[in-house]
């Protein structure tokens, strides 16, 4: 039998290669988070969203064994908002204010993942429903952005997201593709104390993808029409407030009728509108009660906006009753 020799030389230039091989090889495996996440996924998810969004508005956000992120904001106006980005995907991410009521928004049918935190703070839950992921921002004005990702063709066109609405609140089309959430501020009339904002969606050379909202019973549903020019990934919005007073109040087709006929200053008892608003009216009573005839007759109703020192009536009608 012929025994074969090998160099000491080629021995060692083997073992070289092996161990460099072995190496090489487990260099490539990416790390994974908690949860089994690879870090390159959950922070390429990230990248693709921030590049969207940007990061100058994210609030700083600290992670909790009760959820993935947690943000606490000042409102500015006398409270805070605290904006949760929950730790599984079938949970709500929540906006709640200091009064402890909150606003709630889930993705339907999303199977449970876990949220990732990665990139500048987007909490991100990925392929939660067939080629889309979801993420999660809490924003500085305390706010949270609700992003789905579209990874390609084969994604819905239609996200579905159930609502949970504080009690006592209903929804109000903002006449800009959103909507104001509204709760009774006085027997005829209502304020803004929170939004879903309008929609928007950018594809993957950041070109605006047109979009809309449509309700369906408590479900909030976003189309987004992508076609074969469009370039995956696609991240589009829904954005929720909740807990910000503005200086919006909505009346009914009753009151709108009473100011039509009698005059904004006469109605001004049954209302109860914040002092600095009070005051905007009495100046402003005729344009308001010539802005009320006007919806009265387009079978609308009255709306008073007072925000950074302007103000505007005008009329609405989804929601007008």
């Amino acid at each position: 039998m012929r025994t074969v020799r090998r160099s000491p030389a080629r021995s060692v230039v083997s073992a070289v290669s092996v161990a460099t091989a072995v190496t090489v090889l487990v260099g490539a495996a990416s790390p994974a988070f908690a949860d089994g996440t690879p870090a390159g996924e959950a922070s390429h998810a990230a990248s693709v969203v921030e590049k969207a969004t940007g990061t100058k508005d994210l609030a700083p956000s600290v992670s909790s064994p009760e959820a993935a992120a947690t943000a606490t904001t000042d409102t500015g106006s006398g409270g805070s908002v605290t904006v949760t980005a929950p730790h599984a995907s079938t949970q709500d991410v929540k906006a709640t204010a200091a009064d402890g009521s909150s606003l709630g928004l889930r993705l339907a049918g999303a199977k449970g993942v876990t949220g990732v935190k990665a990139g500048a703070g987007t909490v991100v839950y990925s392929d939660v429903v067939k080629s889309t992921d979801l993420a999660v921002q809490p924003t500085i004005d305390g706010g949270a952005r609700t992003l789905v990702t579209l990874k390609d063709a084969s994604a819905s066109q239609d996200q579905r997201f159930s609502l949970n609405l504080p009690q006592g609140t209903r929804l109000i089309p903002d006449g800009d593709g959103g909507f104001g959430i509204v709760k009774p501020a006085g027997e005829n009339t209502a304020m803004v104390v929170g939004s879903i904002t309008a929609p928007w969606a950018k594809d993957a050379n950041g070109k605006p993808v047109a979009t809309s909202y449509k309700l369906d019973g408590d479900q909030l549903v976003q189309h987004v029409e992508t076609n074969k020019d469009t370039a995956f990934p696609v991240v589009a919005d829904p954005k929720i407030t909740w807990g910000n007073v503005t200086g919006t109040a909505y009346f009914t087709k009753g009151e709108t009728k009473a100011v039509a006929q009698n005059g904004a200053l006469a109605a001004m008892g049954t209302w109860a509108l914040p002092p600095g608003l009070n005051i905007y009216v009495t100046a402003h009573a005729a344009a308001i009660t010539t802005t009320a005839v006007k919806a009265r007759d387009n079978g609308n109703c009255l709306k008073i906006k007072f925000a950074a020192g302007l103000f505007v009536p005008g009329e609405y009608s989804g929601g007008c009753n």
